[in-house]
């Protein structure tokens, strides 16, 4: 069984917004941290797949995936917040 502690503790090797490119526009604070933020994660990528609402994909060690999170009602700083918490920064940055 994991505590609250435990789940607190759990971090990402990297993460992917999925997002449609057509509906980017409805979420300005998304498109907003993908044109000026995403480039400070360096293992943060972007997929753009048709319909899909705005979710983070969190990756596991061997970059496979470990958590969908959706995104729709987040604002920019929260994004921030929580990749700066939960995704390792890399040895190169």
């Amino acid at each position: 069984m994991i505590d609250v502690c435990e789940l607190l503790q759990i971090t990402y090797s990297g993460a992917i917004l999925e997002v449609c490119m057509r509906k980017l526009v409805l979420y300005p604070e998304i498109a907003g941290f993908n044109e000026e933020e995403k480039d400070h994660f360096p293992t943060f990528k972007v997929q753009y797949l048709f319909s899909s609402p705005p979710k983070l994909i969190m990756l596991d060690d061997g970059g496979q995936h470990e958590e969908t999170i959706r995104i729709d009602s987040w604002k920019r700083e929260h994004m921030l917040q929580y990749l700066r918490e939960k995704v390792r920064p890399t040895s190169a940055s």
